[in-house]
């Protein structure tokens, strides 16, 4: 124990003596454990962000969507557009493909929506009242249009939080009327506010209205461009989906080696994409730590060699006087630990430190996994006492004769 506080006196006296080289050697080791420690946590928070996000999509879902769509940088884009996907295919899925609890038609449409001289360009979704626990929707104010409004095609709509504030502002919208491209429609209800999906779209800027007043009375069309799926179990989910695919492909009439005229996504599909690009992040992220521990391992190993440059003659008396070879690697050994430890425990607490803030800014939950701090710590403690061995072993070959010649 006693030659171990030695050791710390002396490397606290060579910091002081060379405060620049010993900054940097120590900032190598801990910008390797901090960029290690942020990168992990940013990461891991955005994949359980997207967990979280799955939820949105409702129970086990799966999505049918007309057209090629891919997902890119979190949203939904339509490569190809199609109108093949009729109403009447959705009864079709659900009679021939079984462990399917719910299949929901819907028809989006981007319109402007005017009231008061506020136009606001935004997403009109026709659909059925079933949508409304699929998507875990709640009302606010007033209620979800019924089955009566669905049958007639009437001219009513609820509105997303962030809409019916836009136009709105603090007044109660229900039972008041805006104008979709030029039909007037009656507000009945708004939705509790929501957020951003696993798709990108924002749910709060949508408006919702039945599935025929939409087909009919806003785009004057006789098919849909999404179909909403319910799987049973999880675990039924690629069967569905392979089953959508190939009664869809019969159904459209698409010979073999002819592309898809729709897209079947799962929430699974979404957020493999999404967690790839976040797989992309993390790798040139650990890259840069990698690269910092290594700087800060050869900061060590020149600052090392520099004080054994320096104690040639402390090294011959300490020989001189009875201490032996392990002795003096101990001592040098525990200088090199001393300086990674120092880093390591910079590096990690601020890693900690910036995760925290980096969650709340960007707001995705704050995600520590402590194996990792674990594995950043004494990864660093290695790379320190791996990067003094040289050093070591070259002051417990220093000859004593030799140099004591030299005091």
């Amino acid at each position: 124990m006693r030659k171990f506080i030695n050791g710390i006196k002396v490397i606290l006296r060579i910091f002081r003596e060379h405060k620049l080289r010993s900054a940097l050697s120590v900032l190598g080791i801990a910008f390797g454990a901090f960029a290690l420690i942020t990168m992990i946590s940013v990461s891991e928070g955005m994949k359980e962000k997207n967990r979280r996000e799955i939820e949105k999509f409702g129970k086990n879902p799966v999505i049918v969507k007309s057209g090629k769509v891919f997902v890119r940088r979190g949203r939904q884009r339509a490569i190809t557009t199609s109108t093949t996907l009729k109403l009447r295919e959705v009864q079709i899925i659900k009679h021939q493909i079984p462990y399917i609890k719910k299949a929901i038609p819907a028809y989006m449409i981007d319109y402007p929506v005017r009231n008061k001289g506020i136009t606001v360009f935004t997403t009109i979704v026709g659909t059925k009242i079933e949508y409304l626990k699929y998507r875990n929707l709640t009302v606010k104010r007033g209620r979800f249009f019924n089955r009566n409004e669905e049958k007639s095609a009437a001219k009513v709509v609820v509105l997303g939080s962030k809409i019916a504030e836009k136009f709105f502002g603090n007044e109660d919208p229900v039972g008041k009327n805006i104008l979709i491209f030029r039909v007037p429609c009656k507000v009945i209800g708004v939705l509790e506010e929501k957020g951003v999906d696993l798709a990108g779209v924002d749910q709060d800027l949508l408006i919702y209205t039945p599935l025929k007043t939409a087909m009919r009375r806003l785009a004057n069309v006789d098919y849909i461009n999404t179909i909403y799926i319910e799987v049973d179990r999880q675990e039924n989910i690629p069967f569905v989906k392979s089953q959508l695919i190939s009664l869809l492909r019969k159904l459209h009439h698409i010979k073999p080696g002819e592309r898809n005229d729709f897209t079947v996504l799962t929430a699974d599909d979404i957020l493999r994409m999404q967690n790839e690009a976040i797989r992309i992040f993390t790798i040139l992220g650990s890259i840069s730590a990698v690269i910092s521990f290594v700087i800060g391992g050869i900061g060590i190993l020149s600052i090392m060699i520099l004080i054994v440059n320096e104690r040639i003659e402390e090294i011959g008396i300490r020989r001189a006087v009875g201490a032996t070879r392990k002795d003096i690697i101990f001592q040098f050994l525990t200088e090199s630990g001393f300086i990674s430890f120092t880093g390591s425990v910079l590096g990690v607490l601020s890693g900690i430190s910036v995760s925290f803030v980096i969650s709340v800014l960007i707001n995705i939950p704050y995600t520590i996994i402590y194996h990792y701090l674990i594995f950043t710590f004494f990864s660093s403690i290695i790379i320190g006492i791996s990067a003094g061995m040289y050093p070591a072993f070259k002051a417990s070959s220093i000859n004593p004769v030799s140099a004591l010649r030299r005091t």
